[in-house]
């Protein structure tokens, strides 16, 4: 059986992959499957994928038109030395399609069909799995191992390097979503062109200062005492895939923030610069900053790390305890 293992990922994307022609690379986590299916084609490409000819098809098209996908698939490309094809949609494909591509021998396109999830006994997940020359992988929601994995991956091939803190600080904020981590990662790339390493606080100043409705501003209604505001805000944060660990994690980071502040002497335009503070938001942060004497961000600071500790105990209910710790963040900021 040729269905790829977790732990075979890395190798198999990377190297091993060479040797098959058909592959299908299904699951729930959409974020995964489109990144599988890039580091597979950037296996065949090497450094330039100008050196393959790409052609994207989707299961309605191919449905219309049985014998295209083997036409474009054993045709000459005019514009490179190779070609590869990407059908999407493959769990509506036609089975005479797909089983054509199975049982045609030297194939020399590769070929890539991307699903949803599928049942173990989906007819095209059963025949790629027990083929030979074919391949399955299944992308089901990472494990913190595989998104610290993908981060060091794309870290190394941007040439920096990545903190301790700042990984897992990344971790925890996108959670078990590929799709999302391979996103934020490419804009910490961007953002730390010309650096030697990623830290912290960069992960901070551009997954939270420059998200308007992203975890920045259930954070910031919660440190405003926008009580009637918090939970709509971060509800939304989840729906868009953020982890309730990451938003707690980047409100200490917040408060933290808010605590030096405080504590900084003498200009604090210089402060505000050395903390690198996005633009669009210095002004809520110097109203937050009336709100937040430094006595009470010591117990903003509690009620978040007694938040983290609860979470690790009962995970199941780590989202209603993360809407009720930004509650309690409101209400504080109204006793002053």
């Amino acid at each position: 059986m040729v269905a790829i293992r977790p732990s075979e990922l890395p190798r198999f994307t990377s190297r091993d992959c060479l040797a098959k022609r058909a592959f299908l690379i299904f699951g729930p986590d959409e974020g995964g499957v489109r990144i599988r299916a890039d580091q597979i084609v950037t296996s065949f490409t090497g450094k330039s994928r100008d050196s393959l000819e790409r052609l994207d098809f989707d299961a309605e098209t191919l449905n219309g038109d049985p014998g295209k996908l083997m036409d474009e698939a054993q045709a000459f490309s005019m514009f490179s030395a190779r070609r590869l094809i990407t059908v999407s949609g493959a769990s509506k494909l036609s089975k005479t399609i797909w089983s054509l591509v199975l049982e045609t021998p030297g194939l020399e396109t590769p070929i890539l069909f991307l699903a949803d999830e599928l049942a173990k006994n989906a007819p095209i997940r059963a025949a790629f799995e027990q083929h030979e020359n074919a391949a399955a992988i299944a992308c089901y929601p990472a494990s913190r191992s595989e998104i610290q994995a993908l981060i060091e991956e794309r870290v190394k091939a941007s040439g920096l390097s990545i903190t301790a803190a700042a990984s897992a600080a990344l971790c925890d904020l996108v959670g078990s979503d590929l799709g999302l981590t391979d996103r934020e990662i490419e804009k910490l790339i961007l953002y730390c062109h010309g650096r030697v390493a990623i830290e912290v606080d960069d992960v901070a100043t551009m997954l939270v200062d420059t998200s308007e409705l992203g975890p920045a501003e259930a954070i910031d209604r919660a440190f405003e005492g926008k009580l009637e505001e918090v939970e709509s805000a971060t509800l939304r944060c989840f729906a868009e895939g953020i982890a309730p660990s990451g938003l707690i994690a980047m409100a200490l980071g917040h408060a933290g923030l808010l605590r030096r502040l405080a504590m900084a002497s003498g200009n604090m335009e210089a402060a505000f610069r050395a903390e690198r503070i996005f633009f669009k938001r210095q002004d809520r942060i110097r109203g937050q900053q009336k709100l937040w004497p430094i006595d009470q961000l010591g117990r903003a600071i509690d009620i978040l790390a007694q938040t983290q500790a609860q979470m690790r105990k009962t995970p199941a209910i780590e989202e209603t305890v993360t809407v009720r710790a930004l509650w309690s963040i409101a209400l504080a900021s109204r006793r002053r």
